[in-house]
């Protein structure tokens, strides 16, 4: 018995054209899907692949490019979260946060210092100054008399204990501190007219003049 071909295959171009076709998909297909092997099922069995860098290479300088720049140097806050007592640099401190206003935080600091050295001279007249400042003046002059107790030779300290002494209306204190700050730094003009102020409080006005007129002359120079 003869079969009946399909009409698709009456002509050899047809067949080709077939046969084209059937290669082509055959092509996309081998593209987009592969059989696994024997191979391919163990190492899908296997862990994920562990991912490791390789440590970076330090940068080369190039020719002629400048040096990086150094470390920022450590700060008053660094230094002092590490070592807590240091006084001279609890001063310091101190002395900024009060320049900025900062007089709560700045005693905070004082008082830390006065813990670890209760006579340490830049501390006390600090303090004083502080304590002056905040209109606190018998506290000032406390502090103040100690730290010239401590180290008669500061010319400040005795300066500031004359404004202290001044303000609490002690008078002959006031002039006798006065009187050490000018001894010790004759050219200090604020100690000059201070004294002159107490002279003139004292009702020696002759005196109370040549006091502000050398207080004037030291601050022209």
């Amino acid at each position: 018995m003869i079969r009946k071909r399909e009409p698709r295959w009456q002509s050899a171009a047809e067949r080709a054209r077939v046969a084209a076709e059937l290669i082509e998909e055959a092509e996309s297909l081998t593209d987009t899907s592969t059989i696994a092997t024997p191979a391919d099922v163990q190492r899908a069995a296997l862990p994920p692949p562990i991912k490791a860098a390789l440590p970076a290479e330090p940068a080369v300088a190039q020719p002629g490019a400048p040096p990086p720049p150094p470390p920022a140097p450590p700060t008053l806050d660094d230094i002092l979260a590490t070592d807590p007592d240091n006084v001279p640099l609890l001063v310091e401190r101190a002395i900024r946060l009060a320049a900025v206003g900062h007089h709560a935080a700045a005693q905070r600091d004082l008082e830390g210092a006065l813990r670890a050295d209760p006579a340490h001279a830049a501390a006390l007249t600090t303090m004083g100054v502080l304590l002056s400042r905040r209109g606190l003046w018998s506290d000032a002059v406390a502090r103040l008399r100690r730290a010239v107790e401590v180290e008669p030779g500061r010319g400040a300290a005795w300066y500031y204990l004359g404004e202290a002494l001044n303000k609490i209306d002690d008078l002959a204190g006031a002039r006798t501190a006065y009187e050490h700050a000018v001894e010790l730094e004759p050219r200090n003009a604020r100690a000059l007219w201070g004294l002159g102020i107490v002279l003139d409080r004292l009702h020696r006005p002759d005196e109370a003049t040549r006091m502000y007129r050398r207080a004037r002359e030291a601050a022209d120079r």
